[in-house]
């Protein structure tokens, strides 16, 4: 027991879930905007919050700079990125031919439950429309989507889409306000349900990709006139 215990130790084995833990922590903060783009994070200051040495911090650093969440500058410390066009330009095509990728898949996969939870997402994105409530549109936006993608049945894609997902409602936190033609994003979401119920694969994976593509040029005009 002695001998694999020094084995183990020489190993220097990582504490990985700590550091998942950490990073998805910090990540979570910069989503919701509680920590802002060109803020530092500093590492004595995060060591004490949660009461960790400083490995986990750093290799959460390093998970976050892989994410695109942060730049690490040598001699400088950990800045939070700032969302720029090439990451919004970089991020939205990609995920819409994924996520479309993702719904023709999951149109003949789809049971009855799932087709009602999606009802009842796309139902709460309305009351949250009429309430003026940007966060609870986006909640149950996010819903309607993890529904169809989740059964697409490709672990790969939904791997991936997690990732360009967790970005994009990055962006979407660090401003949001309801277009006027919300309207006509609802009618979209109900269409996409309609070939869902349907399992017409081609038409859905077709509205959802031009969904996505469709919100690139409100997002690059937003940061434009920052």
């Amino acid at each position: 027991m002695g001998n694999l215990s020094e084995k183990i130790k020489k190993l220097n084995v990582k504490p990985i879930i700590l550091v998942d833990q950490v990073s998805k922590a910090l990540s979570d903060l910069i989503i919701e905007g509680s920590l802002k783009g060109g803020e530092q994070l500093v590492e004595a200051t995060l060591q004490k919050q949660f009461s960790i040495s400083k490995s986990p911090i750093r290799e959460a650093f390093r998970v976050l700079e892989k994410n695109g969440f942060v730049e690490i500058i040598p001699r400088k410390g950990t800045f939070v990125k700032k969302i720029s066009e090439k990451n919004v330009k970089e991020n939205f095509p990609i995920r819409a031919y994924l996520e479309g990728f993702a719904a023709a898949l999951a149109a003949s996969r789809l049971s009855f439950k799932d087709i009602g939870k999606m009802k009842k997402a796309l139902s709460s994105m309305e009351k949250a429309t009429q309430k003026q409530d940007h966060k609870r549109y986006l909640k149950h936006h996010i819903e309607f989507h993890d529904i169809f993608i989740k059964v697409c049945g490709n672990d790969s894609l939904i791997d991936i889409l997690e990732r360009l997902r967790r970005e994009a409602f990055w962006f979407r936190s660090s401003y949001f306000l309801f277009r006027t033609d919300i309207e006509n994003i609802l009618d979209l979401h109900h269409e996409i349900l309609k070939y869902f119920i349907e399992k017409d694969g081609s038409k859905a994976e077709h509205l959802v990709k031009m969904h996505i593509l469709d919100a690139l040029d409100e997002f690059v005009n937003h940061i434009r006139s920052l």
